[in-house]
């Protein structure tokens, strides 16, 4: 489904007056929450013995659109407030009938919209009304809920994951009977670096690192070989967090397509993505993959099974090698345009 759109950043109508419905809760979702479109099942609840009641449902599709962004077009200028969408069929890129919740400034209003097969996106502005159905607003409050209830999850397996990091770095650094890497992982990793190193002076200096490597785990090893990358600035191993922004992954890419492929790439600008945006948003990757796929290059990843991106930057025609590499010291190995 298409965005919302509105004159200016005004509301439209009277703000919100629901002590469930709250600036609180909308930043929560988005900040917690993974994905933008959801789907729900309608709730049957019982009533008395042998008996069922209907009572007001959450909708069955939800959509967040992450904008407060201004748009212009043909000397016109619309502003794109961030909000969650509601609606029970998609029948058209502006449904029949769906509502949302914009959020202009500190404030938040719940709007009515009827769209239809020849609605286009610039009259959606003229086209959004205010709610007055109390049936309405129940749905709309029990579909925040589920997404609440989303979003809670998501966090704590957040914690949880944070957790567990900081328990292995704190072991890392704790244990004393940790092994030398095992000749699979050498040759992994050797072949990785001659792979995806050119600079002769950067592959001995990483190689000397690893004969001095020791782990009990894999994850512990290459987390300690990424920390020495990261400190000499090597980074032909890149790591980001899901909520890195994506100027940090162009500079990333930058330097190591400088560092050892000597080519000159445009890559997409992080500034012509929202300010909201993060590397793990829809496309921003396959954005990247694509612009290097025009000089034989792609991006592959590591599978750590974490909440962080573990990248790396290598010719197509390697990428067989670059998959047995990655086995070897202890991974599975998947990029953006075959997911595997």
């Amino acid at each position: 489904m298409a965005r919302i759109y509105y004159k200016e950043e005004k509301l439209s109508g009277e703000p919100i007056k629901s002590d469930l419905i709250t600036i609180e809760l909308f930043d929560f979702i988005f900040n917690n929450i993974d994905g933008n479109f959801f789907e729900f099942q309608n709730t049957v609840k019982s009533f008395f013995a042998g008996l069922t009641k209907k009572g007001p449902s959450e909708f069955y599709n939800a959509q967040l659109t992450r904008d407060g962004i201004y748009y212009k077009t043909k000397g016109k200028t619309f502003f794109l407030p961030s909000s969650i969408i509601f609606y029970d069929e998609f029948d058209y890129n502006f449904p029949s009938e769906f509502y949302f919740i914009a959020k202009i400034k500190d404030s938040l209003e719940l709007r009515k919209c009827n769209g239809g097969k020849d609605v286009e996106w610039f009259q959606i502005p003229e086209l959004h009304k205010p709610v007055d159905d109390l049936n309405i607003l129940k749905r709309v409050e029990k579909t925040l809920a589920e997404l609440k209830e989303l979003a809670e999850i998501n966090l704590n397996e957040r914690i949880n994951t944070e957790l567990k990091k900081k328990e292995l770095e704190e072991a890392l650094r704790s244990k004393k009977n940790i092994l030398p890497l095992s000749k699979s992982q050498k040759e992994g990793y050797h072949e990785l670096i001659s792979l995806c190193v050119s600079e002769e002076s950067c592959k001995k200096a990483i190689n000397e690192f690893l004969e001095t490597l020791k782990a009990e785990y894999q994850e512990t090893a290459l987390l300690d070989l990424i920390c020495f990358l990261e400190e000499e600035e090597f980074n032909f191993i890149m790591r980001m967090d899901w909520c890195a922004e994506i100027s940090d992954l162009e500079s990333l890419l930058y330097n190591n397509i400088a560092s050892n492929y000597n080519l000159k790439i445009n890559l997409p600008k992080a500034e012509n993505y929202s300010e909201e945006a993060t590397v793990s948003f829809d496309n921003v990757f396959q954005d990247y993959d694509q612009a290097l796929l025009e000089h034989s290059l792609q991006l592959g990843f590591i599978d750590t099974q974490s909440d962080e991106y573990i990248a790396i930057l290598h010719k197509i025609q390697d990428k067989e090698r670059v998959e047995q590499a990655v086995k070897k010291i202890g991974f599975n190995y998947y990029d953006i345009k075959r997911n595997k």
